[in-house]
């Protein structure tokens, strides 16, 4: 018989550890001396603990092993282990992603013209219904007064916004932008027309940027989302939309300008 430091010695476990799975009912000792109290392990439990070692490297919960210790059962162990495969494989995917994502952070820093530079974080979507207008538009200069003719359509229509202005840009070429302006309202009106309403069912992933200031320069925003996109390992995946959390109808200082730009994304999946 081995006494408690002999085994732990032995296992190379400590003795906490070893007094923490007598508790548990993982790995009791052989025998307890009744005179001396002491904790005596027989040598044929190195098995059992060398068990318990290997299932525990493979990420399994300490209950789950000793379920497994009881039965002995192969075929529960291997389904415990692909569910942990399946666990870890997806935990390489993540962290990969992230490592992706450092890597174009790094990026803007080394190469920002600005200080500080922007930040890109990632969102998760909510579901969003929007009413206002949409059009195509032969240049940007046009963007202005189409989203003064839906305000204007708002106020006729006695139209309460439940949230900040959103343009939704569905696409963009050199010939034509086909772009949408409106914002969430309280209750949808009766009437409608001239304008429409559009619908976003939500839990996308997004990249944002936030630009302060006058809209001369959020074209340094688009630049720094797209290089960060260029090497973070994702992909455009949907229409491009600004949020003007603060913009004219709130300040005359443009300066004070606050606006989200959001870039559906997806992972972009690379040859092996």
């Amino acid at each position: 018989m081995l006494k408690i430091g002999e085994f732990a010695r032995l296992s190379q476990v400590s003795l906490k550890t070893l007094r923490h799975y007598d508790a548990l009912g993982l790995l009791q000792p052989a025998h307890i001396d009744p005179a001396s109290g002491y904790r005596l392990y027989d040598i044929a439990q190195l098995a059992t603990m060398i068990r318990i070692q290997a299932l525990k490297d493979c990420g399994l919960a300490l209950a789950e092993i000793a379920r497994l210790l009881q039965t002995y059962d192969a075929k529960a162990i291997e389904a415990l282990l692909r569910q942990r495969v399946t666990a870890q494989q997806q935990v390489v995917i993540d962290e990969q992603a992230r490592l992706q994502r450092l890597l174009a952070r790094m990026e803007l820093l080394t190469s920002a013209s600005q200080a500080p530079p922007y930040d890109v974080a990632l969102k998760c979507t909510e579901p969003l219904t929007l009413i206002g207008l949409r059009r195509s538009i032969a240049v940007r200069a046009e963007i202005g007064p189409l989203a003064q003719a839906a305000l204007r359509h708002f106020e006729q229509q006695a139209l309460v916004p439940a949230g900040p202005a959103v343009h939704i840009y569905f696409a963009v070429t050199d010939a034509c932008i086909d772009l949408f302006v409106g914002a969430p309202v309280i209750a949808l009106p009766s009437a409608l027309s001239p304008l429409t309403v559009e619908r976003f069912a939500g839990g996308e992933q997004v990249a944002c940027v936030l630009h302060r200031g006058d809209y001369a320069g959020i074209g340094s925003a688009y630049a720094a989302l797209h290089q960060w996109l260029a090497t973070s390992g994702y992909g455009v995946a949907g229409p491009c939309r600004e949020i003007y959390h603060r913009s004219v109808v709130h300040t005359t200082d443009p300066t004070a300008y606050l606006t989200e730009i959001q870039l559906p994304i997806a992972a972009v999946e690379t040859a092996t």
